[in-house]
């Protein structure tokens, strides 16, 4: 079970509130770890910590850490006397706000527990640090410290590998088949092995798997002095992320502090520092909240969530790590987490975060992202838990600069002749040469359409024996006034587990083909349940979804699509007790909302930034203020609704053109960029749905495939050009009256494309976002060899079939949020024309091969 978070607190580009930033450089391992705070003995802070108190310790000049020159610091942290159930720690650098929501390390009475941080220094060269409540005392212990700039003489940056498992003595992984004895040690090889190499220090997550009692666990430089202990394990099953110096012959020696037991270790590597001061990615701090699933809904067994990271806090979508506090409470059940960038399928073999049902824990990780720079959670227990996810700060993907400045490493744009290929001191293995993609031809399809989907509650259970109404939404134009009907597919009735399917009859009847011919062969058809509890609360939900209807020798690009590559939603029910129809929000309500101000923003670079999964279409609405499943206190997440037979009614109350990002193209160097739209639209609109016009989600998408009449786009732009491409949309506030069989009316909304319009006086088409920031050599290093391509000197590639990017916020409507995303054909392409230089022309696919389905494509 997949399905997305995208973080509450966590939006876009913006500079959040509560979050701080401090930029940093290349690592410095502190070998052996030295202890710069003690509460017990009164180092660094003079008392245990009180209640809702906050004080603050030195670190400048302190343990091995210079007095200038850092801007921040990795901590060993341990929480020990601890007096209070359930409480936990923020630090922060001294001088600034405290960044609330967040958190370090979480704790209660009892056995101690440590964690690990990387926090940025004050200008002071202090910390500051909170506690939430009770009493406790805190021990701190450094093992290194970033500078302030990138650039030392030694050493360097970190280097995210593909996360494996080095060592797990329970099976003889990298390690004897045995226990590490009372007082004993274990030496484990580091360099050389799963990718680490030239390494100064690695980051690794250490697990303690079920000890018996409590102890502790030394991970330090082979050779070296053992320093502070890393982990504070407890009588169950830990696990901790540790930045541990490598020494002699490139290994690392683990200690058992334990004078009575014997302990099994797991050894999960992440990444290493490496010693090249050149080399690896600088650091900056950034401290924010991007996740709290108690503001939404708890993260349900064996399932993963996927948190932007790249995008948010000025994080561009390509960077090299995030590092990550992962905190888990209000567990089921005992297990632990996995994390990896999101994009594959299944979560790799290595684990963070264990932990026991009921029983807070936290737990940091390094992770480098994958998709959109993504991180995937996998909850690996048989209970839901309530995740929260901290950023730390993030590296970047190498010493180089992310986006290439133009006045320093590329001639003025607007001069004929660019001069050799900037090569950004790397080196690029070979790639595959591709040529210009031929027009595909459209395969014949044979046999009636059919759609399906799957209803669930709030809670993930599916709700069978409930009918499932199918209506023709394009029967709405821009035309359509008062109140009307819409035409009638069929029905169908949902499973056991929620699913159903419709086989659309065929031929189609003459009112329902007269649309699809009008939509280029495609029948856009709106899905809708309804249900009632026992008390009559009415609970509903509407699926939006496409059948590629025409056949044949009248098969269309559109309606083979279509066929080809949809795939089912999952929706979740959601109550209703609008009994009261509301009007369409004024400009004033909306002007304001969070959508608008990202969308408003001045031409920031990048992609449009996400925005959460549930909106708030006004700025005076908080999302986690609402709630679509409690109503007068009452839950209705888990209920199983019986059916409940609908009569809708619509009315369109408003409608507005918004300009809607349908693709982009790229160009680096000498090449030259071109984006064609043609004169039938060819993009999947989101459709935006609410049951009390005041919280939003997306609900599927329509396909809008009609003729425009006009193709438009640009051609011959660069060098160093790339822009993503905006059409105006006609899109309307449509309110539905429903009449039931029980209990009363009610009522829901929705915002829906109604075509491709040119407001008076407007243009036909218009430039989006800058998204520069994606090309350049720094962005073909890091793309997989397999996605690579090369274009000759004077020649051209361009994508003519597949899907382009999907723009999470491709157009603001009414102050939501609408995506979008564009089918590539004959007419509508990305396409790029390399210049006559000697060198090749580099390209690469953004989200997969290019010859499979990139998306849009990159540009080097």
């Amino acid at each position: 079970m997949l399905f997305s978070v995208l973080a509450w607190l966590g939006l876009g580009s913006l500079t959040h509130a509560g979050a701080t930033t401090a930029s940093s450089g290349d690592f410095f391992a502190v070998a052996p770890s030295a202890k710069i705070v003690d509460t017990r003995s009164a180092l660094g802070i003079s008392t245990a910590l009180g209640a809702t108190s906050t004080s603050s310790f030195q670190v400048l000049g302190q343990g091995g850490v210079p007095s200038s020159g850092v801007s921040a610091v990795s901590v060993d942290i341990t929480a020990t006397n601890a007096t209070s159930s359930g409480s936990y720690l923020q630090m922060w650098p001294d001088g600034t706000t405290r960044p609330y929501p967040g958190s370090v390390i979480n704790f209660s009475s009892g056995a101690d527990t440590s964690n690990s941080a990387i926090v940025a220094v004050g200008s002071d060269g202090k910390i500051g640090v909170y506690n939430s409540s009770g009493t406790v005392d805190v021990d701190v212990s450094v093992n290194g410290y970033f500078t302030s700039a990138a650039g030392a003489t030694s050493p360097g940056g970190y280097v995210p590998v593909t996360s494996a498992r080095l060592v797990d003595t329970r099976d003889g992984t990298g390690a004897p088949l045995a226990k590490i004895a009372p007082g004993g040690t274990l030496d484990v090889q580091v360099d050389g092995v799963d990718g680490v190499t030239d390494e100064s220090s690695v980051y690794a997550n250490i697990t303690v798997p079920s000890p018996g009692a409590a102890g502790s666990l030394y991970a330090y430089a082979t050779g070296a002095s053992a320093g502070q202990p890393t982990v504070n394990y407890k009588s169950v099953t830990t696990s901790q992320g540790a930045v541990v110096p490598v020494g002699t012959g490139g290994q690392i020696t683990l200690k058992n502090a334990s004078s009575t037991q014997s302990i099994n270790v797991i050894l999960d590597v992440y990444g290493y520092f490496t010693e090249d001061p050149s080399g690896g990615g600088g650091f900056t701090a950034v401290q924010d909240r991007l996740l709290d699933t108690r503001t939404s809904t708890a993260v349900a067994a064996h399932s993963t969530v996927s948190v932007e990271v790249g995008g948010n806090d000025g994080i561009p979508t390509t960077f090299g790590a995030a590092v990550l506090n992962l905190t888990t409470t209000s567990q089921q059940n005992s297990g632990y987490l996995q994390v990896w960038g999101t994009g594959p399928t299944t979560p790799p073999g290595v684990s963070v975060d264990n932990f026991q049902a009921a029983t807070t824990t936290a737990d940091q990780v390094i992770v480098a992202p994958g998709t959109q720079g993504a991180v995937s959670i996998y909850n690996d227990s048989a209970g839901t838990i309530q995740l929260l996810v901290d950023l730390q700060g993030w590296f970047s993907s190498d010493q180089d600069d992310a986006t290439p400045d133009p006045t320093d490493t590329a001639p003025d744009p607007t001069v004929s002749d660019p001069g050799p290929k900037p090569s950004g001191a790397v080196t690029v293995s070979a790639a595959p040469t591709v040529s210009d993609t031929p027009t595909p031809t459209v395969t014949s399809a044979s046999g009636a359409a059919t759609v399906s989907g799957t209803f669930t509650n709030a809670a993930g259970t599916g709700l069978p024996n409930l009918t499932v109404n199918l209506t023709a939404p394009d029967a709405l134009t821009d035309d359509t006034t008062g109140e009307v009907t819409l035409p009638v597919v069929g029905t169908a009735t949902t499973a056991s587990d929620g699913s159903w399917s419709y086989t659309l009859p065929d031929p189609l009847p003459s009112n329902l083909q007269t649309l699809a011919d009008a939509n280029s062969g495609v029948l856009n058809l709106s899905a809708t349940v309804n249900g009632y509890t026992s008390n009559g609360t009415a609970l509903t939900a509407t699926d939006n979804v496409s059948a590629g209807v025409a056949e044949g020798s009248s098969t269309t690009q559109a309606s083979q699509d279509v066929q080809t590559s949809s795939s089912p939603h999952t929706l979740a029910l959601r109550v209703d007790t609008d009994t009261t129809p509301l009007d369409a929000p004024a400009d004033s309500d909306t002007a304001s909302s969070l959508a608008q101000s990202i969308t408003d923003s001045v031409d920031p670079d990048g992609d449009t930034a996400p925005l959460p999964t549930y909106q708030s279409s006004s700025s005076a609405i908080s999302v986690s203020a609402l709630s679509a499943n409690t109503v007068a206190g009452v839950d209705y997440s888990s209920v199983i609704p019986l059916d409940n037979p609908c009569t809708p009614y619509s009315t369109i109350l408003k409608k507005e053109i918004r300009y809607t990002t349908v693709g982009e193209a790229h160009a680096y160097w000498d090449a030259k960029a071109s984006f064609d739209y043609s004169s039938t639209m060819s993009s999947q609109i989101g459709v935006a749905t609410s049951t009390d016009g005041a919280g939003w989600t997306i609900s599927g998408s329509v396909s809008e495939t009609k003729s425009t009449g006009h193709s438009t786009g640009y051609a011959g732009k660069g060098p160093y050009f790339a822009r993503q491409w905006r059409v105006p949309i006609n899109y309307g506030y449509v309110r539905t009256k429903v009449t039931c069989l029980h209990g009363s009316g009610y009522t829901t909304y929705e915002i829906r494309p109604l075509g491709y319009k040119i407001p008076a006086n407007q243009p036909v088409a218009e430039y989006g976002k800058k998204v520069t920031q994606y090309d350049g050599s720094h962005g073909y290093v890091n793309a997989p060899n397999s996605r690579r391509g090369l274009v000759r000197p004077g020649t051209y590639f361009s994508l003519s079939s597949g899907h382009s990017m999907t723009y999470t916020v491709g157009a603001t409507v009414f102050g939501i949020g609408i995506s979008s995303q564009t089918m590539y054909n004959g007419t509508h392409t990305q396409k790029i024309e390399a210049g006559n230089k000697a060198e090749d022309h580099a390209i690469w696919g953004a989200k997969g091969t290019l010859y499979g389905k990139p998306g849009t494509f990159y540009s080097y």
